[in-house]
């Protein structure tokens, strides 16, 4: 069989009503707790962990989780994850995967509250042949047999997915399986529905967020969704100076240029997806704005509950000709004025290598200076030093 032979459709509304096999008493039980797990996931700050616990073991998947996934372009902007690698979700962020990721894309496409999976139960086929180049070799690494998923919802621009890959050992999901992943959809559907209220009403960021007009420098804070909870009049103020950048009718941050507003946006996702596993390093990043330099510095914000944290923007201009008081930052920084050079093209946005040509020294010199400077001022990482840099001469 060729493979455009093997590719999937959704199925129709009329193979959807056809009868399927009935459930027996012990899986029925087993559906009944996977459903009350799931509403016990709303409760407590843990996410839908113990639910993905519960799925993963009734239905031997493999990986998989809820994806928040904007349209166009196809980008991961939040999400529960179980399964995958320490670090797969701020790799995927930052990938061009999720553009290629036939598995969203299949299931973004389906209706609401309908599983579908890639073999339809036929053990026959292999889905190695139905991908493409990118998410094959994933599958292949990992052993991926079938994957299942479906559409929780779509709302604003951004599709939720909820997806289950299954290891080849276990065969493709059988309509059984299937039955039950479908009579679960609407349960995923409300309990989703639910924890995003809860996110979009989240009291520790809109307090914080009621505050920021009594501060004036620039400050934005986005909720766990990515989204602008609440930005000053200080920062409306700079980002209509700047007419590079703006606040979208999505509530995001976005630029003119489409590859800065995906680099934007990915720096917040990875924020979030760090700030759940206790890393609450701030991110900077360098905006060139005509004869001005934007820096974004992004720390996490950790709520009560970690399912609600956010991040917090601080936004700060440059003039990119006047060169930076050398004098001053070796009085802030007790560094000598060689090091404190290097502290000034850190500002720029620039790293050892561009330091390196620009000083024409070694890079192996430029990164002994950064080092020297993280030792000094007590730094365990260079992202610290830059936004502690910026926040000092900005």
């Amino acid at each position: 069989m060729k493979t455009q032979d093997l590719t999937m459709v959704p199925r129709s509304d009329q193979d959807a009503s056809l009868p399927f096999p009935s459930l027996d008493g012990n899986t029925l039980q087993a559906y009944n707790k996977l459903v009350s797990t799931l509403y016990r996931c709303l409760h407590d700050n843990t996410g839908f962990q113990s639910f993905f616990d519960a799925f993963q073991q009734h239905f031997k998947a493999l990986q998989g989780g809820i994806l928040g996934v904007t349209s166009n372009p196809q980008r991961m902007v939040y999400g529960w994850t179980f399964g995958y690698p320490e670090g797969f979700e701020e790799w995927y962020i930052n990938s061009d995967l999720p553009e290629k990721d036939e598995a969203l894309t299949r299931y973004a496409r389906l209706p609401p509250r309908q599983f579908d999976s890639f073999l339809g139960g036929d053990s026959s086929r292999t889905i190695l042949d139905i991908l493409g180049p990118e998410s094959r070799a994933w599958a292949e690494a990992v052993g991926m047999g079938d994957s299942a998923g479906m559409l929780v919802t779509r709302e604003n621009g951004t599709n939720v997915v909820f997806m289950a890959n299954r290891h080849q050992d276990f065969g493709p999901y059988t309509d059984d399986e299937l039955l039950q992943m479908n009579l679960l959809a609407p349960h995923i559907e409300n309990a989703v529905a639910l924890h995003l209220k809860l996110y979009q009403s989240n009291s520790d960021n809109e307090n914080l967020a009621m505050a920021l007009n009594h501060v004036n420098k620039p400050l934005v804070v986005f909720n766990a969704l990515g989204s602008i909870a609440q930005a000053n009049d200080a920062a409306r103020n700079l980002l209509t100076h700047t007419g590079n950048l703006f606040i979208g009718e999505d509530q995001r941050l976005h630029s003119s240029d489409k590859r800065l507003s995906r680099k934007l946006h990915d720096a917040i996702s990875t924020c979030i997806v760090h700030s759940h596993k206790g890393h609450l390093d701030t991110r900077t990043l360098f905006i060139h704005n005509g004869p001005e330099r934007l820096a974004i510095c992004l720390t996490p914000l950790v709520a009560e509950s970690v399912e609600n944290n956010g991040v917090l923007a601080e936004l700060f201009s440059f003039d990119i000709e006047p060169v930076p008081d050398l004098e001053r930052i070796q009085t802030l920084f007790q560094c000598t004025p060689a090091e404190a050079a290097v502290a000034a093209a850190l500002i720029q946005g620039l790293g050892a290598g561009a330091i390196a040509e620009e000083k024409q020294i070694s890079i192996h010199t430029a990164r002994q200076h950064i080092k020297n400077l993280l030792a000094k001022n007590g730094y365990r990482k260079q992202t610290e030093l830059v936004a502690m840099l910026v926040r000092a001469l900005g």
